[in-house]
């Protein structure tokens, strides 16, 4: 009787490990997604919609969410997990009322994953952009639709989790060469932050 018991306990823990162990459709370490949107402007769907990265952290930047609600930590999630994580964060932030959002986990493999540079922050569309050998940070920019108005010229790039900030305007700066999963993002246009009348050195 005894070894029934133990048999039956052995079995319920088992059951519990497997129950508590990531699904196999969770998205991995340094995985991508591709999220769509339905229900929003047009403009605003098409900036949202793309494939995201998972940065080191396990975390994606989502456009047009406030400062500071704006990065989900998604790795170990499921599609559907993550679908309603999208519409709990953009709802939180009043965006918008009844948006809809389609999430597909890709494979983790390298080949699918390398040729993406993310840009987001104070471009037109901020999306992940297919990077390409030589491409420059300008080319990476303008990809994006280019810096808007309210963009500042100070752009920020990390690599390797270093970030260093470079400058829009300077010819220098615009041809740094961009590389593989590199994610730029250009911040808020300062107050008092001006444009020059033509690029510099």
């Amino acid at each position: 009787m005894k070894k029934v018991i133990c048999s039956i306990l052995c079995l319920l823990l088992s059951a519990a490990g497997l129950a508590s162990a990531q699904s196999p459709d969770a998205v991995p370490a340094h995985g991508t997604i591709e999220i769509q949107v339905r229900g929003i402007p047009n403009d605003d769907a098409t900036a949202i919609s793309g494939q995201y990265l998972l940065d080191g952290n396990g975390t994606i930047r989502m456009p047009q969410l406030p400062a500071g609600q704006d990065v989900l930590r998604v790795v170990g999630k499921t599609a559907r997990q993550i679908e309603d994580m999208l519409m709990a964060a953009y709802k939180k932030a009043e965006l918008y009322t009844a948006p809809t959002f389609l999430v597909k986990v890709q494979s983790s493999d390298m080949h699918l994953t390398e040729h993406i540079v993310l840009v987001s922050g104070g471009v037109a569309m901020k999306k992940n952009v297919l990077w390409r050998r030589g491409m420059t940070l300008l080319e990476a920019i303008v990809g994006a639709g280019d810096i808007t108005d309210f963009g500042s010229r100070y752009i920020q790039v990390t690599r390797g989790g270093k970030t260093v900030t470079y400058d829009y305007f300077s010819i220098r700066d615009r041809g740094i060469p961009i590389q593989p999963n590199d994610r730029i993002f250009v911040p808020q246009r300062g107050i008092f932050e001006g444009r020059p009348a033509k690029l510099l050195p």
